[in-house]
């Protein structure tokens, strides 16, 4: 789960502006960034840093200016200059800095930042709800809990809490707890695409599918735009009903929104091959995109062997199996797979070698073609 939009609000509620130089006007700043007009907003800071203004918290509110722009490493330049000057409050030059560094992946400096914002501010909720959704980027499933618990005793009735401990109990294998988490937050905002999307993952592993498949129609249905992980899941359980054409539209919308989407190109290339069409040949051109996208992926050079196998492309489908195998050696499909073109190229004895290892890595499929093909060896 990505972070999130810093919860800074309006100046003034803040960081009271009152005793500042006398030759020194913020009125017109504070109009343009309660305003929205954060652009405007930075320039007229600017200006008036330019201008020999060394209050402090000119620092902590430029700062903010630039976050708002998404301008974080500039903001966390800023908000450093604040802290160092040992600005008024600074559990929130604290916490703006620690969102920022969050934002942009650094995740345990954030962390840090976030903490001790906390530790100058015991009741800072946001610094508690965000430091819980840093912790999952972290992996730190436990802690998360740990902050969101805090949150809740604090704001009840925070959606975002609800999520992240949805997020955090999924990680910890904790369905039936995610399942709750996910229910109290749509019922406090029932129209975020996401938490539908997530519980939807959570309903998939209680082996919920038609719930699963309501999920992901209600996400699409709220954020059809930017669904494209909700299509590749619909798409994904549609193949598994063998609605491959089903299947393939999703996908479809899923690569619309996301041309670099790995997984619906790989998962489009099985349908397609799995379809009462057989449609090998595209499944070649969606499976040498996956490729493109992400080269040390096996299975899609499983998969594209496949497809080359049953167009009659033996010598080309071991290629890609041997590209799949030096990838993962422990991968047994691909051997089954080489085992197979071998054989239609009256190479027996190496395919008896592949089948043989494929039936040592768990393919069970593999025996079928020892009997046929390897009885004297």
């Amino acid at each position: 789960m990505k972070i999130f939009a810093v919860s800074i609000y309006l100046i003034l509620l803040i960081l009271p502006l009152q005793g500042q130089p006398e030759n020194i006007d913020y009125s017109r700043y504070v109009s343009l960034y309660d305003s929205g007009k954060h652009k405007t907003a930075l320039k007229e800071m600017n200006k008036i840093i330019k201008n020999g203004s060394d209050d402090n918290r000119n620092y902590f509110i430029r700062g903010m200016a630039n976050l708002k722009l998404k301008n974080y490493k500039a903001a966390i330049i800023d908000l450093t200059e604040a802290i160092d000057r040992n600005i008024n409050k600074p559990s929130r030059a604290y916490y703006a800095r620690g969102s920022a560094k969050v934002i942009i992946g650094d995740y345990n400096a954030g962390i840090s930042d976030l903490s001790e914002a906390i530790k100058l501010d015991t009741t800072y909720f946001d610094a508690y709800r965000d430091r819980g959704r840093a912790w999952l980027e972290v992996k730190e499933y436990e802690k998360a809990l740990d902050d969101t618990d805090r949150g809740m005793e604090m704001n009840p009735s925070s959606f975002v809490i609800f999520v992240t401990r949805g997020v955090a109990k999924f990680n910890l294998k904790d369905y039936d707890g995610a399942l709750k988490e996910y229910y109290k937050a749509i019922s406090l905002n029932p129209h975020n695409g996401v938490t539908y999307y997530k519980r939807g993952l959570v309903k998939e592993q209680m082996k919920d599918i038609d719930g699963a498949m309501l999920d992901y129609d209600r996400a699409i249905r709220l954020d059809p735009k930017k669904m494209s992980r909700a299509y590749v899941k619909r798409g994904m359980l549609k193949s598994g009903k063998d609605d491959f054409r089903g299947a393939i539209k999703d996908y479809n919308k899923a690569i619309k929104i996301d041309p670099d989407d790995y997984i619906a190109y790989a998962n489009r290339g099985v349908a397609k091959a799995r379809s009462k069409r057989k449609n090998y040949k595209g499944s070649i051109k969606d499976f040498t995109k996956a490729i493109q996208l992400y080269p040390n992926r096996p299975g899609a050079y499983n998969n594209r062997g496949f497809s080359k196998y049953n167009l009659g492309m033996y010598k080309e489908s071991i290629d890609d199996y041997n590209k799949a195998i030096e990838i993962n050696p422990n991968y047994s499909y691909p051997h089954t797979n080489r085992g197979r073109s071998l054989i239609e190229l009256n190479q027996n004895s190496q395919a008896c070698i592949d089948f043989k290892r494929a039936l040592e890595l768990g393919d069970e499929d593999a025996t079928e073609y020892i009997e046929k093909h390897c009885g004297r060896e």
